[in-house]
């Protein structure tokens, strides 16, 4: 089942569970809004994500 036609709002999302569901989210094809109250890594992590294609 893809998620290629879905968006998802991980809070929690910079680091430990909350960036390995973005991960994994991402692998399915989503398109991941990455939400954290730590405004430094979670654009660290999102452009992470974004390199990873």
């Amino acid at each position: 089942m893809g998620l290629s036609d879905q968006v998802a709002i991980v809070t929690g999302g910079a680091a430990g569970f909350g960036e390995a569901i973005c991960r994994s989210y991402c692998a399915e094809g989503a398109r991941v809004v990455v939400a954290d109250i730590n405004a430094d890594l979670g654009e660290k992590t999102a452009a992470a994500l974004c390199a990873a294609g």
